[in-house]
């Protein structure tokens, strides 16, 4: 059986819905890191929109870096919030 193709944008707000997940305890910790490493895993074969902005190639790309550094981590997550909370305010208008 094929597993149905996801979108680039889909992977991007998986990525934001681990980043957002409520680290309360020390248990909390390895789930969110495990919806993160599943959505990383799911960004190689995820298939791009001609509505997505270049910048989720870009995050994709990045955070599928094992050397990535910590700050750059940040900044990548900050943004996809920043993305989301915009787009997000644009659909209540």
């Amino acid at each position: 059986m094929t597993e149905a193709r996801i979108t680039v944008r889909e992977v991007v707000r998986l990525l934001l819905e681990a980043d957002s997940y409520p680290r309360l305890g020390n248990e909390d910790w390895p789930v969110a890191a495990h919806m993160e490493a599943a959505a990383i895993e799911k960004a190689a074969p995820a298939v791009a929109s001609s509505d997505d902005p270049p910048e989720f190639a870009v995050w994709l790309e990045a955070l599928r870096r094992r050397e990535l550094s910590t700050e750059e981590r940040e900044e990548i997550y900050w943004a996809i919030h920043d993305y989301f909370a915009g787009e997000e305010a644009q659909r209540v208008r």
